[in-house]
């Protein structure tokens, strides 16, 4: 009788192939996971904010009042600035643009992480007329851009437009020369 000396399993060598495909395979597909993970984070902090200026619109409308949305970091009161740190929107009957006694704080969104937003256009603060229309600084200034951006840059960010009726537009990319421009983190 023979004895059967064919082998049964990997050699090193092969074993060090197969582990070296491996790790290439690897090391492309995970830039690509991280490209999409940063994407997702972007269209939800994109979608929170749309939904925080849709359901500011329409209490400004049902109850027929100014609704200001500003950055606020505690929930409680605007602050300079910072629109991914915190936001909140608030019945503003004093038109001051700022929490008031008299004022109802209607919402509040926790920081949107990962993400910076800027607007030369909204920078401390969004008003809803009371017929849905925005309001910039004056009664004549009624449209403006936020820009979102993540640590990839202005390439990969995205314009919210508002225009006068105050329903927002999502631009995939800012326009050439476009008024603010994404830092990396």
């Amino acid at each position: 009788m023979g004895h059967n000396t064919a082998q049964r399993g990997f050699t090193l060598p092969e074993m060090m192939a197969t582990l070296a495909v491996t790790a290439i395979i690897t090391s492309l597909a995970v830039p690509s996971m991280k490209n999409i993970v940063d994407s997702n984070k972007r269209t939800t902090g994109t979608n929170e904010l749309v939904a925080t200026i849709h359901a500011a619109r329409s209490a400004a409308i049902t109850r027929n009042l100014q609704v200001t949305i500003c950055p606020s970091s505690d929930a409680m009161s605007c602050n300079e600035g910072r629109w991914q740190d915190g936001i909140i929107y608030f019945t503003d009957n004093n038109q001051d643009r700022k929490v008031s006694a008299d004022d109802e704080i209607l919402g509040t969104v926790n920081g949107i992480a990962d993400i910076t937003i800027r607007s030369q256009d909204f920078e401390q603060f969004l008003a809803f007329r009371p017929n849905g229309q925005i309001m910039v600084n004056t009664i004549a200034e009624n449209s403006g851009e936020i820009l979102l951006c993540d640590d990839r840059g202005a390439e990969l960010s995205r314009s919210l437009i508002l225009h006068v009726g105050g329903k927002p537009q999502i631009a995939v990319n800012t326009a050439p020369g476009a008024y603010a421009a994404c830092l990396n983190s």
